[in-house]
């Protein structure tokens, strides 16, 4: 019984220790990289160009930076294809549902 006692203990130590060497490396090698704060402007669009968004066509979601755009009474649709983006605009098909 002590035996797995201390197993589990130093299975615990190890895991500890592991977690704070890859820390302490994180930390350094955004020191090396010499852009430790990035501004809040650029983490905001950084943030922004990875939000999903969702193609009224067909339901898929895909990021905002890699969707085709259309402005559509006065608010910016979104769109997974130049397909989809085609279909919305000629108007002829059911668009996906809870959109």
């Amino acid at each position: 019984m002590r035996f797995l006692i201390w197993l589990v203990v130093l299975c615990w130590t190890v895991a500890l220790l592991r977690r704070v060497v890859a820390w302490m490396l994180r930390g350094f090698m955004k020191g090396l990289t010499g852009q430790p704060n990035v501004p809040a402007a650029q983490q905001q669009s950084a943030l922004s160009s990875r939000r999903l968004v969702r193609d009224p066509v067909c339901g898929v979601h895909i990021t905002e930076d890699r969707a085709f755009s259309l402005e559509a009474g006065g608010e910016i649709v979104h769109f997974c294809s130049a397909a989809c983006r085609d279909q919305y605009v000629s108007g002829n098909q059911k668009f996906a549902a809870n959109g």
